[in-house]
């Protein structure tokens, strides 16, 4: 694998990958005007000059990258933060759907908003997200929860009403009985 070394204000980092490379472009920590040379080469280049990075894409890799949104990248499961985790996303799904909907709201926010990331890591060592679909189950699982609860609602207070009516009825004959005894 070859290995890059970047000079940028007068230091020198290296060695690194090309998916190193293709992460600091991403976070913005180099521009594509920094000096790169590879391991085995003695000349500077600009990094734009970098043909790994044009033929990626089959486009200009480098100016590409820069426009598009920036997305964090993890090696380290504990580095990632809390709302990002998988296992922390599935517990407050499953309490949520179950006992307290706000905490599957803030978890379906994370999933929609963010990238999950699991346990696992790809090929270049990257912790792995989950797949897109998972979106779509969770969309279809508010909408479930959603329909569970309104009807839970609507059976306890279709079932309690007969007896709120009797209370309120209590109480009013109460008061009543209880402006009697005190009027006379």
């Amino acid at each position: 694998m070859t290995q890059y070394f970047l000079s940028k204000g007068g230091k020198t980092v290296g060695p690194c990958t090309l998916d190193d490379l293709r992460s600091y472009l991403a976070y913005g920590s180099v521009a594509d005007r920094d000096l790169v040379r590879r391991q085995d080469e003695e000349d500077w280049r600009e990094l734009r000059q970098l043909e790994e990075l044009q033929l990626d894409q089959g486009m200009d890799f480098v100016q590409d990258i820069t426009r598009k949104r920036r997305v964090a990248r993890y090696r380290d499961y504990e580095k990632v933060p809390l709302p990002k985790r998988a296992g922390w996303v599935l517990k407050e799904m499953a309490v949520g759907f179950f006992f307290f909907p706000p905490r599957l709201w803030r978890a379906a926010a994370s999933v929609l908003q963010e990238r999950i990331y699991r346990r696992a890591a790809d090929e270049a060592g990257f912790l792995k997200c989950w797949p897109r679909w998972v979106e779509y189950f969770v969309q279809f699982m508010l909408i479930v929860n959603a329909a569970v609860w309104l009807l839970l609602l609507w059976i306890i207070t279709s079932n309690s009403m007969p007896i709120v009516r009797e209370v309120v009825k209590l109480m009013k004959t109460g008061i009543a009985d209880l402006q009697t005894w005190m009027g006379s």
